[in-house]
């Protein structure tokens, strides 16, 4: 009898714990977040419609949807629009409430992408003779969305300096005239870079600098 009666007491014990396993398995069931960001992409100001329709739970019906823009914007609707005024990478979070009371969240990031610097120069003199000082002057370079923090030069010759303002000299007319392809190279502060081009014309001979 005792034998039996530590039986039954053991069965019921393992029954009411693989209950409270299933319950808390259950209880455990969240909502699924879910929504789409159209466009996921753009140059600021970029306007983007999110739509959390897609989000469902295992509850009920969701009664809350709550969005943080990661950038200190927040909204709350199924389907809501919001501007990203800066750059950046912004992650999206949609928190999600149904009737039980439960939530759930996701998260997707959005991009305000970075525009391109304008590399833009100036120079002193088109011609030039041998060992002769020419300025190139890249002032009139921008950064539509930032500034630039580099100007890179390439002289066509092999040789390369940087700064806005930087003169060079050519050492040689490769026989009686060269023209180098002088380029500037503008970098911002979100390492975006674009370049530009200009040809000057090395006028003279090697053997008779001025």
């Amino acid at each position: 009898m005792n034998g039996r009666n530590m039986m039954k007491k053991a069965f019921a014990l393992l029954s009411l714990l693989l209950l409270g396993l299933l319950s808390g398995c259950l209880d455990r069931q969240l909502p699924a977040a879910d929504f789409t960001a159209t466009p996921r992409f753009g140059y600021p100001p970029l306007e983007v419609s999110f739509d959390a329709s897609g989000s469902h739970s295992p509850n009920g019906a969701i009664v809350s949807y709550e969005w943080d823009f990661d950038d200190g914007e927040t909204r709350t609707g199924v389907v809501v629009e919001h501007t990203f005024s800066e750059k950046g990478t912004y992650a999206v979070t949609l928190t999600v409430t149904d009737s039980a009371g439960k939530t759930g969240a996701r998260s997707k990031a959005v991009e305000a992408l970075n525009r391109l610097p304008v590399a833009s120069f100036e120079v002193s003199k088109y011609w030039v003779g041998v060992n002769q000082p020419v300025r190139f002057d890249g002032s009139d370079s921008y950064d539509p969305d930032g500034e630039i923090v580099q100007y890179i030069w390439s002289f066509g010759d092999g040789t390369s300096g940087e700064g806005m303002i930087v003169e060079h000299s050519y050492t040689s007319a490769h026989g009686s005239g060269w023209r180098p392809v002088v380029t500037l190279t503008v970098v911002d502060d979100d390492g975006g870079s674009s370049s530009t081009s200009r040809t000057i014309y090395v006028a003279g001979c090697d053997s008779c600098a001025g």
